[in-house]
């Protein structure tokens, strides 16, 4: 798994189990362990590195290789991959010798490893690299769009961006082109809307490929909550689904920027204010201060920040549940 340690914090993710609390990845000396919401240890450091749980499964890296454990701490798949992705619609892609492939949620691998590189299934259908060439195959292996494209991102809304040469457009689970390549850069759909970069400026589409919001960002995010982060020179602001701001372009620019910390999760968003992250509400007001050198996105109440040089976990108020030691 590439991850290092900080991005495996940082892109934290969750779950909730039949009412059990959500799990958080902590590191305490040289292992990772989980902590509930409230910072509680509930899983004992025991793995050489951990991610966030999906699907009711969390990748543990045990021997230098990596394996699926659920809330208890039970392997559920044992250490044996080099590489793994999180679960996805009851897959998810492991790498061994080199190949991708794909198990279920009790370890079984159900589709070989065959492929250079491979995403998470989307709407039953996953993007797999074979040679130079993506394509993407259902769930039980199969080619159902034979390898053509340069790039290939995950389907939503029953289309995929893909990239044909330098162009990218969008093609349906039938293979057929919706919205012909004419884009220098194509996101995935999001409320029914796509941010696309042309002519060095970023707008947005509907999903006949009408442009709905005119292109005139130098940096367009996915919609979330019907608002979405765009930059206009080096200033940030927040658009809704009809491109008017409902906060105006004020917050910084920055090359280390988490992108996708940007949108609105659970009514919150990161914005930068003289250097430091913050986190604002829907009407651009303050909640959390800025003080954090890096943040992740809320998700189940809880966030990862970086403070003074150390990991955090902090609820909705700004309180710090969990702090790295060391």
């Amino acid at each position: 798994m590439k991850k290092n340690v900080a991005l495996a914090v940082l892109t934290l993710l969750s779950c909730v189990l039949n009412g059990q609390s959500f799990l958080y990845p902590v590191k305490a000396g040289n292992q990772w362990g989980y902590i509930d919401g409230s910072g509680k240890m509930v899983l004992n450091p025991q793995f050489e590195n951990a991610g966030g749980f999906s699907e009711s499964l969390a990748p543990v890296k045990s021997g230098n290789v990596w394996g699926f454990t659920d809330v208890s701490g039970k392997l559920v798949v044992n250490p044996q991959f080099s590489e793994v992705k999180a679960f996805k619609e009851g897959f998810a892609a492991v790498r061994t010798a080199n190949k991708w492939g794909f198990i279920d949620e009790s370890g079984k691998i159900i589709v070989n490893p065959q492929f250079d590189e491979a995403d998470n299934f989307s709407e039953g259908l996953a993007a797999v690299k074979i040679s130079s060439s993506w394509a993407f195959i259902n769930k039980s292996g199969k080619i159902v769009l034979n390898p053509q494209f340069n790039m290939a991102k995950g389907f939503s809304y029953g289309l995929a961006p893909v990239q044909i040469g330098l162009a990218w457009g969008y093609v349906n689970t039938g293979a057929r082109y919706v919205i012909n390549p004419q884009f220098e850069r194509a996101n995935s759909f999001r409320e029914d809307l796509a941010a696309v970069r042309l002519n060095g400026k970023w707008g947005y589409i509907n999903k006949e490929g009408k442009v709905v919001i005119d292109y005139q960002f130098a940096e367009a995010m996915d919609f979330s909550g019907s608002v979405a982060a765009v930059r206009i020179g080096n200033k940030w602001g927040f658009i809704n689904l009809e491109g008017k701001y409902t906060i105006n372009p004020q917050f910084e620019d920055g090359v280390t920027d988490p992108d996708e910390e940007r949108s609105f999760s659970e009514g919150l968003a990161a914005v930068k204010i003289e250097g430091k992250w913050a986190f604002i509400d829907k009407f651009g007001e303050i909640q959390i201060n800025p003080k954090f050198s890096n943040v992740s996105a809320f998700k189940n109440g809880v966030a990862s920040v970086r403070n003074n040089g150390k990991w955090e976990y902090i609820d909705r108020n700004g309180r710090t549940i969990w702090k790295q030691l060391n």
